[in-house]
């Protein structure tokens, strides 16, 4: 009696349209759980970079207050040139992140900046920052940041730094590079209220689910007028920093006759002043200008007064 074999895998063969069924339900399946996958990680990059946003902010303010010094919006970013500073060169020594991270939302892809950083000092009027000749300074001057006499800095208590991002590749925003002074006033000089104003009044907040971002001078016309930035705002991130949270405002009273109110900062010479401002955590010495006695005091408040007592005589300092 014979027994019939059968041929290996015979029996657990596929045949084509069995295998062409099993393609077909594959690609229904990807084509149902990609696309939410690929949101997700999107909005998870949105997330992240609200955080880095916060976190490069964080050491902008540390860079500030520590050097005295706010970074030159039209410098390139990692300009090191005291003085003129970039942002990119004083954020890295305070900031967690590599400097390409800290000037790039993608690290890798340098071949187009998704960040931005922009000054203004004249709340409602968008403007570049004027400095005294013979070239720009952004440090704090012998006198302080003052608001009166020679005008260096005015308004710096309405003053505010902002930095702008997009957290996704193909969408675009209407700011140039920082890479000099010439476009960063082509762009902040913008007609109406200005691409900085614009910046500094947005506000990420959703209605009914969806966050818009429609503002022509920080998202661009081309951009809005193909649809790309339409019910996208999540991915257009904007950190606004005020400067009020980083600088004293120093006053001081009247000096005997024949004194001068004057101030020192960071081992420079005396000089004039009556009402300025310093970066907080500034050592400040007042002097009349005749009798020995000084006042010492840390600009760690957001006022400091100097009041002369020709009783003593001396300074007297009222936090």
């Amino acid at each position: 009696m014979r027994k019939k074999f059968k041929i290996r895998g015979e029996a657990n063969s596929f045949t084509l349209l069995e295998m062409l069924g099993v393609m077909a339900v594959m690609a229904i399946l990807a084509s149902v759980a990609v696309p939410p996958m690929l949101r997700s990680m999107q909005n998870a990059q949105s997330v992240n970079e609200d955080k880095n946003l916060e976190e490069i902010g964080r050491a902008l303010c540390e860079a500030i207050k520590a050097e005295g010094q706010v970074p030159n919006p039209g410098a390139l970013a990692t300009a090191t040139i005291s003085g003129n500073k970039g942002w990119v060169a004083m954020a890295s020594p305070y900031c967690s992140m590599a400097s390409e991270a800290i000037q790039y939302v993608f690290p890798g892809r340098t071949e187009t900046e998704r960040r931005f950083y922009i000054l203004t000092i004249t709340g409602p009027t968008t403007q570049t920052l004027s400095s005294p000749s013979p070239s720009p300074d952004y440090r704090v001057p012998a006198t302080g940041w003052d608001t009166a006499g020679a005008g260096n800095w005015p308004n710096i208590m309405t003053s505010f730094l902002v930095l702008i991002s997009s957290s996704k590749p193909d969408y675009l925003l209407a700011c140039p590079a920082n890479s000099g002074t010439a476009t960063y006033t082509t762009w902040a000089g913008l007609a109406g209220p200005g691409a900085v104003r614009s910046a500094k009044d947005w506000v990420k907040q959703a209605v009914n689910g969806v966050y818009s971002a429609t503002n022509t001078e920080i998202v661009g016309t081309i951009q809005n007028a193909s649809g790309t930035w339409t019910n996208k705002g999540q991915f257009l991130h904007v950190k606004v920093i005020p400067m009020n949270n980083l600088i004293c405002d120093v006053s001081f009273g009247s000096p005997p006759t024949g004194g001068t109110a004057g101030m020192q900062i960071r081992g420079q010479a005396k000089q004039p002043c009556v009402n300025c401002y310093v970066t907080k955590g500034s050592t400040v010495y007042a002097t009349d200008g005749v009798a020995p006695a000084e006042a010492t005091a840390t600009a760690a408040s957001s006022s400091l007064n100097f009041t002369y007592d020709p009783a003593v005589p001396s300074w007297k300092v009222t936090p």
